[in-house]
């Protein structure tokens, strides 16, 4: 049985929504205080993405079972999340150039560390539906 929403998946979401803000911002803007540009920006996005799916995320596997479809299909998405800021942080553009099409700005305004940043976001933000399909479900 999924836990339907309960204070793991309230403060998930609040990891999640400010992970989804600093993306945002990141992309909208040319530096962040603190943060800084690019690569940081992107730390920090992963960062509070992965505390979002530790907080009410991974929570679920033991509940569920670790080959259940939506936990393997959690950590293929979480795995891609990882080769993605490994994508940004080392500039490996030939990974992240199928996904600088559809960054806001086109491909050509676009560096390695924003089409990250926009592709963490993404993957994060579907992650973030996918709890919230279970959570409803299970009511």
């Amino acid at each position: 049985m999924v836990k339907p929403f309960d204070t793991s998946f309230f403060i998930g979401s609040i990891l999640v929504i400010a992970a989804l803000s600093v993306a945002f911002l990141a992309m909208m803007r040319s530096e962040l205080p603190i943060v800084g540009t690019g690569v940081g920006a992107l730390l920090l996005v992963g960062v509070l993405g992965m505390a979002g799916c530790a907080v009410a995320g991974i929570s679920q596997a033991p509940t569920l079972g670790w080959t259940a479809p939506v936990i393997v299909l959690g950590t293929v998405l979480g795995v891609a999340a990882l080769l993605v800021i490994a994508a940004g942080i080392f500039g490996w553009s030939g990974v992240l150039q199928p996904i600088s099409a559809f960054v806001p700005g086109g491909a050509t305004a676009t560096n390695p560390t924003t089409t990250a940043v926009f592709a963490l976001a993404a993957i994060i933000a579907a992650k973030w539906v996918i709890g919230i399909a279970m959570a409803v479900t299970a009511r």
